[in-house]
Order: C-alpha cells, then structure tokens, then sequence
C-alpha cells in the first residue's frame, strides 16, 4: 500500500511539472530540460508500475 501510494505520487508531481513545463515551452518561456526529461521519466515508470505492479526491465529482455 505505501508502495502505491509513492506511485501515486510520483504520478501526480511527474505530471504536474510536464505539463507546467508544456505551458512554459507554449509561452515561450525557458525550461530545464534535465528535469522535464527525468520529470517525463518519473511519469511513465510510475505509471507502468501502478499498471502492471512491477518496474519496467530495463536490461531488454523479453516479458514472461
């Protein structure tokens, strides 16, 4: 449960700042693309966790 929850929350940040960094690339603003970069990596880990339960295989082997 704690483990969802973190998920959860890691969704919800990852998502905020994509899309605050969306509206500052739209407005032409400056962003910070290593964090928009690690915020956009946050977001699909944390989602393909709480889809599947179990973190995405980053070593290219194939799914059971």
């Amino acid at each position: 449960m704690k483990v969802t929850i973190a998920a959860l929350m890691f969704l919800i940040l990852s998502a905020s700042y994509t899309v605050y960094s969306l509206y500052l690339l739209l407005i032409g603003q400056a962003i910070q693309p290593q964090w928009t970069g690690l915020a956009l990596g946050a977001l699909f880990t944390s989602s393909y966790f709480l889809l599947t339960k179990q973190l995405p295989a980053w070593d290219g082997s194939d799914h059971e």
